[in-house]
């Protein structure tokens, strides 16, 4: 995909001229049109695409998706195809095509009813996650809701936070499993989990003992971020135990909790 750049109303961004889209329409579409809003941006699904629009001073997270989501493509792994990117001062946009395919947490109740399956997706989850970090990527928000399943490939989407450094995979890479894995998932057995974790570490080439020690510091992290974001005593988490805490349907799933 080639972009060109793009100036009008002034914004400055890229834009692909092939998509064949109006920006002021969408523009204006989008700001007239209900959305999701979040501490940091404004979403908006318009037919086949999504609209992004960020308040100030926060401009800089459109570019920051549009690099790296061309960087991910250029190396194969899959983002969402922007259609345009720009600044206005210090608010930004981002227009970005539906990738289609389904939700990790739907593909996996999906695949729930045959273990074979589930267990290829799983493994395959894992691959693709040391796949990003061989490749010197770290997801600035790499929860289940921003993988999504398309056909066999997976794409990783909001990538307004994600970064490509050497360092920053050395130092913070694990963190991203931390993100993935801290939500109970219908279907979704710490088996399961298991398997999601030895598959990233083939991938990523750890020793038996890397993998055990990062398996630990898994646990730790996940119950503590459980704690923290459901407000689940640290004393109670400790009593149940992992398995307990993050099985489906069990007194720790939000769902049931609500």
């Amino acid at each position: 995909m080639t972009h060109v750049r793009w100036q009008h109303g002034g914004w400055e961004g890229w834009i692909d001229p092939g998509a064949a889209v109006d920006a002021d329409a969408c523009l204006a579409r989008a700001a007239a049109t209900p959305g999701r809003s979040s501490r940091h941006a404004r979403t908006v699904r318009l037919g086949t695409l999504w609209v992004k629009t960020y308040p100030a001073p926060g401009g800089w997270r459109a570019l920051r998706a549009f690099r790296m989501g061309s960087a991910l493509d250029g190396v194969g792994l899959g983002a969402p195809a922007v259609v345009l990117a720009a600044r206005r001062g210090d608010e930004g946009v981002l227009v970005t095509c539906d990738t289609g395919g389904e939700g990790l947490v739907e593909a996996v109740r999906r695949h729930a009813a045959t273990p074979r399956a589930k267990r290829a997706l799983l493994a395959a989850l894992g691959a693709e996650v040391a796949r990003l970090h061989r490749a010197g990527f770290v997801h600035g928000d790499l929860v289940p809701a921003n993988v999504h399943l398309v056909g066999e490939r997976f794409v990783f989407l909001d990538n307004d936070r994600t970064r490509r450094s050497r360092l920053l995979v050395f130092v913070t890479a694990r963190r991203n499993l931390v993100q993935l894995g801290r939500f109970v998932v219908p279907g979704l057995t710490v088996a399961d989990r298991v398997r999601v974790l030895a598959a990233y570490a083939r991938g990523r080439g750890l020793s038996r003992r890397a993998h055990r020690r990062l398996a630990r510091w898994l646990v730790r992290k996940t119950i503590a971020r459980r704690c923290a974001i459901d407000r689940i005593a640290a004393e109670t988490a400790t009593r149940a135990g992992f398995r307990e805490l993050m099985r489906s349907g069990g007194p720790f799933d939000p769902a049931v909790a609500r």
